[in-house]
């Protein structure tokens, strides 16, 4: 504040030195003149009191002509030191009447004493001159001014008003402009939330291992997941936007039109068809649903899940089957053990009558085909014994390319006199795999002896081995060109006393079929009557 004082200060002084210098530039200027002057200025409102006095302390001119100040001034000998070690004063001073003022003292200088540009060198020369008498008049002359200190609190508390209110203007702005950002991070934290949200629900939808499928109101496909496009066997452009009728058949109409009140439909078996290579298949689905209803309770369609049974029918079949053949093997290990006592003694008396018949060619060729057929009839209980009865594999690592070229060696003179050419597929770097030696090489032998049997003189066994997964595994086929399998027998190849030849068991590929399942494989065979047939079977490496 005590600068603003002294620059207004300076500047009516500065005023009122060039109103002077103005009107007697070149001689002392009229007291009266000078008194009215510095009335004049004073009339400005933040001016208290003008005061002109020379160096005896003696009033020249002042702006207030009644006042004490036309006395002789007082303390002029140190106000002088002050003035000529400062060059100027300033203080704040009391008012008779009450008030504080702000004083400036300092020399009165009504003449030109800045220094002008050089090209004005002899117009300051000539000045000079002109102003001699003024400058004769202006020594130790001094001018005092007081400025009203209540103008410039008022002004001050005005600006310091406005500089509150500004400053409230501005917190205020930068509240609500924190509140702006503090609005759009949570929205963008709220929109992020949003996606991850939406992101996790649909990667829990496309996770599940059922499909999900909502419709409308009208029966249209809204979405699904990929698990009701791989079970529905098409893609989810196509499918989406159709009748879900025309899709899963008009049943699934008349199980949606069945729910009471739009109650819960759970676990509802169906059967879809589809056209798979040329072929109708059947497809068996558990299918549940739920209305779906927005957030004023308003149906807004279904949510369908279907299951896919396929697997489940299949595992019930393999209990099925497995319960079947146990309750057979029980049935026939009792006949077995039955028969093979009396067959003993049937075989020694046959025996006896080849040696008793000697020299009679007739009865001993009788006898000797008593004792063929005893040891026909002895090699179908021991299958049916192996069958009823079989034991827990022994597994070890073991190389399956060994295991096969061991049964293709023990069967090589029946493969050389049927002239049957024998191709080896095996693939590189084959791992070992943990089975039972002995029954996998029982599995080669009865698959190489099935496909002998299927082919007339001449032909081609092709062994494959192949590494596989996930999860690890090695895929074995055996394929041969015999006559190859009616579509309508296929199911019944594994099944025990099914056969289709003459002198056959029945019982060399359901042994097979087992040996295989207690390692935990699968087998499947695949026939074209007159081209062959393939036999695949897939050992998981652990055994």
């Amino acid at each position: 504040m005590e600068e603003s004082l002294l620059r207004e200060g300076q500047v009516i002084i500065r005023a009122i030195e060039a109103g002077v210098r103005a009107d007697s530039p070149s001689t002392p200027p009229d007291a009266l003149r000078l008194q009215k002057l510095v009335e004049e200025v004073s009339r400005e409102p933040e001016v208290s009191a003008i005061v002109i006095f020379d160096q005896e302390g003696n009033v020249i001119a002042t702006s207030r002509p009644t006042d004490t100040y036309r006395e002789k001034i007082r303390g002029i000998p140190s106000l002088r030191l002050l003035l000529k070690e400062r060059g100027m004063v300033t203080r704040y001073r009391e008012q008779s009447g009450g008030g504080q003022v702000f004083e400036v003292i300092q020399p009165f200088r009504p003449f030109s004493h800045q220094a002008p540009p050089t090209w004005q060198r002899e117009l300051e020369a000539k000045s000079a001159l002109q102003e001699g008498p003024l400058r004769r008049w202006a020594e130790g002359k001094i001018i005092a001014l007081s400025l009203r200190l209540a103008t410039f609190e008022r002004a001050r508390r005005e600006d310091r008003h406005h500089n509150l209110l500004m400053a409230a203007i501005l917190v205020a702005l930068g509240i609500g402009a924190l509140f702006f950002v503090f609005i759009v991070q949570n929205y963008y934290r709220v929109d992020r939330t949003l996606d991850r949200m939406k992101t996790y629900t649909e990667n829990v939808v496309e996770s599940m291992a059922d499909g999900l499928i909502s419709i409308d109101r009208e029966g249209s496909i809204v979405t699904l997941n990929k698990q009701a496009a791989a079970i529905l066997g098409s893609g989810r452009e196509r499918l989406e936007g159709k009748k879900i009728t025309s899709v899963l058949g008009e049943g699934i109409g008349r199980i949606l039109g069945s729910m009471p009140g739009q109650a819960m439909v759970r676990d509802r078996e169906m059967e879809i068809h589809k056209d798979e290579g040329g072929s109708d298949s059947s497809i068996p689905l558990s299918l549940s649903a739920a209305p779906l209803r927005d957030e004023e309770g308003r149906e807004m369609g279904s949510v369908l899940l279907i299951k896919d049974l396929r697997e489940i029918r299949d595992l019930q079949e393999k209990v099925h089957r497995s319960e079947r053949l146990a309750s057979l093997g029980r049935l026939a290990a009792g006949v077995a053990h039955e028969i093979r006592n009396p067959l003993s003694s049937i075989k020694g008396f046959a025996q006896y009558f080849v040696k008793r018949f000697s020299g009679h060619d007739e009865e001993q060729g009788y006898a000797s085909v008593m004792v063929k057929e005893v040891d026909r009839l002895n090699r179908v209980i021991t299958d049916l014994l192996e069958f009823a009865g079989p034991k827990e594999p022994h597994r070890e690592p073991q190389s399956i390319e060994a295991i096969a070229d061991q049964a293709l060696k023990l069967l090589a003179p029946d493969l050389e006199a049927r002239k049957v050419e024998i191709v080896r597929d095996y693939g590189p770097d084959l791992p070992a795999v943990s089975v039972d030696r002995d029954r996998i090489s029982q599995v080669f032998i009865n698959l190489l002896l099935n496909a002998l049997e299927s082919m007339e003189a001449g032909g081609e066994i092709r062994i494959g081995l192949r590494r596989s997964g996930p999860p690890p595994a090695v895929e074995v086929s055996v394929a041969d060109t015999g006559a190859g399998i009616p579509e309508s027998d296929l199911e019944k190849v594994f099944e025990p006393f099914f056969s289709r030849k003459r002198k056959g068991t029945g019982l060399g590929l359901a042994i097979v079929h087992q040996i295989v399942e207690s390692h935990r494989g699968e087998i499947r065979v695949e026939s074209q009557p007159g081209k062959g047939t393939v036999f695949r079977i897939r050992l998981p490496l652990d055994g």
